[in-house]
């Protein structure tokens, strides 16, 4: 019996051995294959000990204990994290400002033209940024020369320039006013988010969620120009409609892998293009039934998302800025539809990041700029978080001539969601333990640097690093 006990035990751990070996291969993680086949080696040679040296069964049978109970503890569930569950405002210590769109770095460099009246009035308003401004304006804009990391390859800068070229054709198309006739079709809440939530993924969404809007994060003034509306610089940005509905959008991790080179922006410029698509048919879907709505999509933002996705029970704000969601952890990008439709608001979630960004660090330590704390959190405009440094980040993409990426990429939440990924995030989001445990068996298993992937052959670049 005791035999019989042993070998089915040890058969269990060798399956999950030789499973997680195949799906290291699978995602072309080598040093998870190389730690997974060890793991199996080990299965065998210990299947051995118990069929051939009765002697040393107890031994195994310690060693097989201790993986069992250590399993079973990562599963005990602690204390969810309150602040979590109430939302963006769990981590508000002071009064926030409403964010100023005119301050954003990508406004800064695409919308005050030189010599321009509004270049003029912003700069004696913040005159301590206009000489590193005006360095990253010269170095030609948020991708500088695009591509230039893989040489400018063309094959993939086209395909770059092809997925953000949707976004600007809908982006004077986001506020959608219901026809004069007839009058608002009425909807109880409960059916219209049903009906909403399920077009939204019909549509291509893989997360949708939706809260009611906080004014903290909404914009307080205009500051991106892209349509020559330059009048409206500077305007003061009215509270958007009521309700938000919060989509994500998943990055292809085979295509994050390449981060920081072209395969990673081109799968950034994909879903910033769906989700100008998705919530533009939504916004006008809704007004289709009477009630106004506004897309919020790359080309046109009333509000900040990441807080507006937190309290829509997307996920949690990670170490590094992103959005940390369930399914895809910061693969995803964002879009929303605010409306006055009356929905049924989600709850926010507590996944274990705050815990676990706490100890893991990779991010950081990772960031070829140097943009991303290492230390503790700090309060910013009344938000307790980690603080980003958005003008080193954005220097470095001018360098390399993509949206970088790499951040994303080596987050252990980003993992594809699959099997022994799924339990890992499922037992963190429960357990103190496994939030404890977990970020430095990542590092055993995947590694603490980052080295691009590889991607599929479509989208290779290793031409243009050659050129």
């Amino acid at each position: 019996m005791f035999l019989a006990m042993l070998m089915v035990v040890n058969g269990i751990f060798l399956a999950a051995a030789v499973a997680f070996t195949w799906d290291s291969v699978k995602e072309y993680e080598w040093r998870a294959f190389k730690v997974g086949f060890g793991g199996v080696l080990c299965m065998v040679v210990l299947g051995v000990v118990i069929l051939l040296m009765p002697g040393l069964r107890w031994f195994v049978a310690i060693i097989l204990g201790a993986l069992i109970l250590l399993f079973f503890i990562c599963l005990i569930p602690g204390r969810s994290n309150p602040r979590a569950l109430t939302g963006s405002q769990g981590y508000v210590a002071k009064n926030v400002q409403r964010f100023d769109e005119r301050d954003i770095v990508f406004a800064r460099n695409r919308s005050l033209p030189p010599g321009a009246a509004i270049y003029k009035r912003y700069y004696q308003m913040h005159p301590e940024r206009e000489e590193g401004d005006a360095k990253r304006r010269a170095a030609g804009g948020p991708f500088g020369r695009i591509g230039s990391i893989d040489g400018q390859h063309r094959p993939n800068i086209a395909m770059l320039k092809g997925t953000f070229h949707l976004p600007p054709s809908l982006g004077q198309k986001e506020n959608v006013e219901p026809p004069p006739e007839p009058s608002a079709f009425p909807m109880d809440p409960r059916e219209a988010t049903e009906r909403i939530k399920g077009f939204a993924r019909h549509l291509g969404a893989d997360l949708v969620g939706i809260c009611r809007l906080d004014p903290c994060w909404a914009y307080s003034h205009r500051g991106e120009i892209f349509f020559d509306n330059w009048d409206d610089w500077g305007k003061e940005i009215p509270l958007p409609l009521p309700f938000v509905i919060v989509i994500a959008v998943q990055m292809e991790a085979e295509l994050v892998r390449g981060a920081p080179h072209t395969p990673s922006v081109v799968e950034s410029g994909v879903n910033y293009a769906k989700g100008a698509y998705i919530s533009t048919i939504l916004a006008n879907f809704i007004a289709q039934l009477g009630y106004p709505a506004v897309a919020q999509h790359l080309r046109h933002y009333d509000l900040v998302l990441v807080p507006v996705a937190v309290d829509a029970g997307l996920g949690e704000l990670g170490r590094f800025g992103y959005l940390i969601t369930k399914e895809f952890g910061p693969r995803v990008r964002l879009a929303a539809v605010t409306t006055s439709l009356p929905l049924v608001p989600d709850k926010p979630v507590d996944l274990g990041a705050q815990e676990f960004c706490a100890r893991c660090l990779k991010c950081a330590e990772t960031c070829p700029s140097a943009s991303i704390p290492r230390g503790e959190k700090v309060v910013f405009n009344g938000v307790e978080k980690w603080k980003l440094d958005e003008e080193g980040c954005f220097d470095y993409w001018g360098k390399v001539g993509t949206d970088c990426n790499i951040c994303m990429a080596i987050c252990p939440y980003s993992r594809p969601n699959r099997s022994f990924h799924r339990l890992t995030r499922w037992m963190v989001a429960r357990s103190p333990l496994a939030r404890a445990l977990f970020p430095y068996i990542d590092n055993i298993v995947y590694g603490r640097k980052w080295h691009s992937g590889r991607v599929p052959s479509w989208i290779d670049y290793s031409q243009g690093k050659k050129a």
